[in-house]
């Protein structure tokens, strides 16, 4: 087997430098696109919240998207979603802030973790409290666009309660 020169060796390290590099570059590139539309789908999630839109939040999750919370069972696909969100309307009055903790992607699949805090109206009594939550949301990514695959969230506040 010939021996490589110097230079042979030294171009060739260089080449797969360049390659490691452009690799890395264009990953972070699309973890920073993939972060990028992950918040816009939290932002269009709020204001859907806010504004008691059924249809935007169902349009906003995967075909077979999941809702979790701690009292009651996991909602799955955009029908049951669809009539969660709207029991949820029809009992409570929603207007919570999101903060994203934590956003990572990987190929089609990616998480955030966030924290949200704001007021919560109980229609049937008319009782309004200050809420906080953290939320844990898994992303799939189908036909080109990031969607909610599962969202779960707890209350953040030591021995409190979801309003029902």
């Amino acid at each position: 087997m010939p021996v490589a020169s110097p230079l042979l060796r030294r171009a060739f390290f260089a080449a797969a430098g360049i390659i490691a590099v452009s690799g890395s570059a264009r990953s972070q590139q699309t973890d920073t696109q993939a972060a990028m539309q992950i918040e816009k789908i939290m932002d269009a999630y709020a204001t859907a919240l806010r504004s008691n839109d059924v249809e935007g939040l169902v349009a906003l999750y995967a075909a077979k998207g999941v809702f979790i919370r701690d009292d009651m069972a996991a909602v799955v696909g955009r029908d049951a979603l669809g009539a969660a969100y709207k029991q949820v309307f029809a009992t409570l009055k929603v207007d919570l802030s999101f903060k994203i903790q934590e956003i990572e992607s990987s190929g089609d699949m990616a998480w955030l973790r966030s924290t949200s805090a704001g007021r919560i109206k109980v229609l049937a009594s008319g009782v309004e409290t200050n809420d906080a939550f953290n939320q844990l949301i898994v992303f799939r990514r189908e036909d080109g666009a990031w969607k909610i695959r599962s969202y779960l969230y707890a209350s953040s506040q030591a021995g409190s309660e979801t309003p029902k």
